[in-house]
């Protein structure tokens, strides 16, 4: 930590950087020092391959701190602190909040946001409930991660974890997910666009170096994100994968559909080719794409007659249904957001495109035929291709 009290409560804070070394070493030999969470002694670190910092005594573990600081952090931290003072002259660093026990990284008082640079893994779980207990206390939270998080596997597509997801804002039309570099001092900006696996996603990134931009440009407006963001090459990539190797998913969801079509004398390999595609929202569902929407397609659809009605409630209804049973596992989602409407809705806005369903008025659709399960490898590829070039 870069904060420490005196006995009297006076702080020190060594972001400032108003002391010099010599000066330092002399207020260490004639002053102690105290966390200003748990009010336990703390020693200062003045090392040459460290950040200068304070640190706990021995293995004693305070209880406003989640976990030990590495040095990225540490710079990371000092870094982000200098980049706010130019232009909130009254940021805070390490801030202790006492209506949520917590001490953010930097706060900033006039709009009562408290910022967070985390480097390290944690349980989404985790990070969720800290968000949480911002919220409750009416402070917004703004969440940095380390950039040695972000993994680019190729073209547009990220490996992203559940703990980078937990850590989303919703500034924007798409969940945006920000990381720091304190080496390059340099931030990345990422857009989530399309979920193809609960770990990998279609995303457009920007790049903006920390001298050429200020906390509100960059947490607040939209960037202009030039990258190709409906990338049909990527999804037909990655439906070929679905259908050569279909054992690689060991979901529930998998083996549910692998055994009702291997009961009809099917193999989930030839999947609907109007399953598996790209639609608005779909990364509020953890489950594959292929999965759910091959859920839909053959065991909601089927119990609508051709050329027959049907309401978006009524699908809306028996998701949920199968969302409840664990059948079909959504993503976290924002109370403020109907995470699962919107991705039905995205997916029966691309079956009409299709012309699989005709959209009346009230969110009434007509079903005009049934996707059907293909029977060689050949035309699952064949049909993937003419659904694909439909929706271009």
């Amino acid at each position: 930590m870069l904060t420490a009290q005196t006995m009297n409560g006076n702080l020190l804070n060594l972001a400032d950087r108003q002391y010099r070394l010599d000066e330092l070493i002399q207020l260490r030999r004639s002053t102690s020092y105290f966390c200003p969470g748990c009010r336990q002694p703390v020693v200062m670190k003045l090392g040459e391959k460290r950040t200068w910092h304070f640190a706990h005594h021995g293995t004693h573990t305070c209880e406003t701190q989640w976990e030990r600081e590495s040095n990225e952090h540490l710079t990371g931290k000092l870094q982000l602190y200098e980049w706010l003072k130019k232009d909130y002259s009254n940021v805070e660093v390490e801030y202790f909040l006492t209506k949520t026990n917590q001490r953010p990284d930097l706060f900033l008082p006039h709009s009562q946001t408290a910022i967070e640079y985390q480097c390290s893994s944690i349980e989404d779980k985790l990070l969720t409930k800290r968000t949480l207990s911002y919220e409750s206390a009416n402070i917004q939270v703004q969440w940095i991660l380390s950039a040695k998080r972000l993994k680019r596997s190729y073209q547009s597509i990220y490996t992203m974890s559940s703990m980078d997801w937990a850590a989303a804002s919703y500034h924007h039309r798409f969940p945006t997910i920000y990381y720091y570099c304190p080496v390059e001092r340099k931030f990345a900006t990422v857009l989530l666009h399309h979920s193809l696996t609960p770990t990998k996603f279609i995303c457009s990134t920007l790049y903006t170096s920390a001298l050429k931009t200020s906390y509100n440009p960059l947490f607040t407006k939209l960037p202009d994100c030039e990258e190709q963001l409906h990338s049909y090459s990527v999804w037909l990539k990655q439906k070929k994968i679905w259908r050569q190797n279909p054992h690689g998913e060991r979901s529930y969801t998998f083996f549910y559909l692998r055994k009702r079509l291997y009961a009809g004398g099917h193999s989930i390999r030839f999947f609907p080719s109007e399953a598996g595609i790209p639609s608005d929202d779909n990364y509020w569902i953890e489950t594959p794409a292929y999965l759910w929407q091959t859920w839909i397609l053959l065991c909601y659809l089927p119990t609508i007659h051709s050329h027959s009605g049907f309401t978006f409630q009524s699908l809306f209804h028996a998701f949920g249904q199968v969302i409840q049973s664990g059948l079909i596992l959504p993503r976290y989602c924002p109370a403020h957001i109907d995470g699962l409407r919107a991705a039905l809705q995205g997916y029966v806005k691309q079956l009409v495109r299709l012309k699989v369903l005709k959209e009346w008025d009230n969110e009434r659709y007509e079903k005009l035929y049934q996707p059907t399960i293909h029977n060689q490898i050949e035309q699952c590829f064949h049909y993937d291709k003419l659904m694909h070039t439909k929706l271009i």
